[in-house]
C-alpha cells in the first residue's frame, strides 16, 4: 500500500512523474526506468527530498525533459491527453485551419497586387527612359509631313508609283504612332487604376466598405452643415462613378485626356471635303512651327489616331515616383509581415498534425503569429537598411518574402541573426576611443 508523502515537494514530483509516465505509454520512452523510479519512491514512508529514491526519481524525471517538454507537461496537468478529440480541441483545430487558409488567400492576393504594380512600374520606367515624349512628337511630325506630301502629290497628279509609296509610308507612320499612343495611354490607365483601386482596396470588400463609409460620412457632414471629410482625389471620386468608367478612365485623370472640341473637328471634316481649303490652310501655317504642330495634334486626335496630347506626357509619366510610394508599404511592411505570419501558422499546423503534442492556447497562437509577422518586417528593415517610404522598392522580390516566411516559421533563425547583430554592434562599440579607429 502506497502512502502520500507529507512533503509537498515530493508529492508534487510523484504526481508529475505519474503524468509523464502515463504519457510515455504511447511509445515515447525507450525503457521503463521512470516507472521503476516512481514505484521505489512510493514505497517510502514519510518520504523526503533527500532520500536516495526521491533523488533518483528526480534524476530520471529530468532525463525525460528532452522527450517530454515542459509545454506538454503543463498540458497534461490541465487534463489534456494524447489523441484528445474533444469538442474544444476539434474547434481549435478547425479555427487554425480556417485561419491558415484565410492567410494564404490574403497573402496570395496581396502578392498578386504587388507583382502587378511592379510590372506596371517597370513598363513606365522603360517608357520614361526611352524619352516617350520626344518619340511621340517626332512620330506626329512624321505622320503630318507624310500626309502633306501625299496631299501635295495628289493635287499635282503624281505617278501611281509615287502615290503608292507615299500612301504606304503614311499608313506605316500612322500605324506606328497609333500603336505608341495606345501603348502609353493603356499603361497610364492601368497605372492610375492600380493606384486608385487595386493598391488602395486590395482585399475583397474594402472598396464597398470605404465607399459606404465615405458616402455616409459625407451625407452626415452635409446634413450637419459642415464637411467632415474632404475629397481625396480619385479614391473618393471613384465611389461616385460607375464601375465601368472607373476601370477604363479614373475620374481624377479625365481632365488630363485631350479635349477634342466638336467645332474644330467639324471644321477639319469640312476642309477634308474641300482639298483646296486644306492645302491653303496648311501652306499658311508652315511658317509657324508651333501652330503647325498644334494643328497636326488636333487633327490626329479628331481622326482617332492619337488620344493624348504630347504636352501631357511629362505630367503623366511623373506618376512613376507616386507608384513607387504605393509599392513601398507592400514591399517593406505588409507582405513581409504576412509571409512571416504565414510561416508561424505553418509551424503551428505542423504541431497539430502530431497527436502527441498539445494544441497551443489561443493567446500563445496569437502571440506566435504576431512575432512571426514582426520578424518578417524586421528582416525587411535589415535587408534594405537605407530604404525609406517612397524610395525605389520594386527591386525587392521574392527572395525577401521567402526569408520572411522562414523567419516566421523558425524563430531560432531570427533570434540567432539578432544575437549576431548584437555581437557585431558590441564589438564595434568597444572600438570607440581606441587607437585602431581611423
Amino acid at each position: 500500500m502506497t502512502t502520500t508523502p507529507a512533503d509537498p515537494l515530493v508529492s508534487g514530483l510523484i504526481a508529475d512523474a505519474k503524468l509523464v509516465a502515463n504519457y510515455g505509454r504511447y511509445g515515447v520512452f525507450k525503457d521503463s526506468s521512470l516507472f521503476a523510479a516512481i514505484g521505489n519512491a512510493e514505497k517510502l514512508d514519510d518520504a523526503t527530498a533527500s532520500q536516495p529514491e526521491v533523488v533518483n526519481l528526480q534524476t530520471v524525471f529530468n532525463d525525460c525533459s528532452g522527450t517530454v517538454p515542459f509545454a506538454t507537461l503543463a498540458a497534461l496537468r490541465s487534463g489534456w491527453s494524447p489523441g484528445d478529440m474533444s469538442r474544444k480541441t476539434a474547434l481549435a483545430t478547425y479555427f487554425l485551419v480556417a485561419l491558415s487558409v484565410l492567410f494564404m488567400v490574403v497573402t496570395g492576393r496581396l502578392t498578386y497586387i504587388y507583382n502587378k504594380g511592379v510590372a506596371i512600374n517597370s513598363e513606365l520606367i522603360e517608357i520614361d527612359n526611352n524619352d516617350i515624349s520626344a518619340r511621340f512628337g517626332q512620330a506626329i511630325r512624321q505622320v503630318w509631313a507624310t500626309k502633306k506630301q501625299l496631299s501635295s502629290a495628289s493635287s499635282e497628279q503624281a505617278s501611281t508609283t509615287d502615290l503608292t509609296l507615299l500612301k504606304d509610308a503614311y499608313y506605316n507612320s500612322e500605324d506606328s504612332l497609333h500603336a505608341l499612343d495606345q501603348r502609353f495611354s493603356s499603361l497610364v490607365r492601368r497605372a492610375q487604376g492600380f493606384m486608385t483601386e487595386d493598391a488602395q482596396f486590395p482585399i475583397w470588400g474594402m472598396q464597398w466598405m470605404y465607399c459606404k463609409f465615405y458616402s455616409t460620412s459625407t451625407a452626415d457632414g452635409v446634413a450637419a452643415g459642415q464637411a467632415q471629410y474632404s475629397q481625396q482625389g480619385a479614391i473618393d471620386q471613384f465611389c461616385d462613378q460607375p464601375l465601368g468608367v472607373s476601370k477604363s478612365t479614373p475620374p481624377d485623370k479625365l481632365k488630363e485626356l485631350p479635349n477634342q472640341p466638336d467645332a474644330y473637328c467639324a471644321q477639319i471634316n469640312t476642309e477634308k471635303k474641300n482639298p483646296n481649303n486644306l492645302e491653303g490652310t496648311s501652306s499658311e501655317k508652315v511658317t509657324d512651327v508651333n501652330a503647325d504642330f498644334d494643328e497636326a495634334t488636333r487633327s490626329l486626335q479628331c481622326d482617332g489616331v492619337i488620344t493624348i496630347a504630347p504636352n501631357s506626357i511629362y505630367t503623366l509619366t511623373a506618376q512613376i515616383k507616386t507608384l513607387d510610394e504605393v509599392l513601398s508599404p507592400y514591399a517593406l511592411w505588409i507582405l513581409p509581415a504576412f509571409y512571416g505570419a504565414l510561416g508561424a501558422i505553418m509551424f503551428r499546423m505542423r504541431m497539430i498534425l502530431n497527436p502527441l503534442l498539445p494544441n497551443p492556447p489561443l493567446s500563445r497562437l496569437i502571440h506566435r503569429i504576431a512575432l512571426g509577422a514582426l520578424a518578417g518586417m524586421v528582416l525587411a528593415w535589415f535587408v534594405a537598411p537605407g530604404t525609406k517610404l517612397g524610395e525605389e522598392a520594386s527591386g525587392i522580390g521574392f527572395s525577401l518574402f521567402t526569408f520572411s516566411f522562414l523567419f516566421g516559421f523558425s524563430l531560432d533563425i531570427f533570434f540567432t541573426i539578432l544575437d549576431q547583430f548584437v555581437s557585431m554592434s558590441v564589438a564595434g562599440i568597444k572600438k570607440f576611443g581606441s587607437s585602431t579607429v581611423a
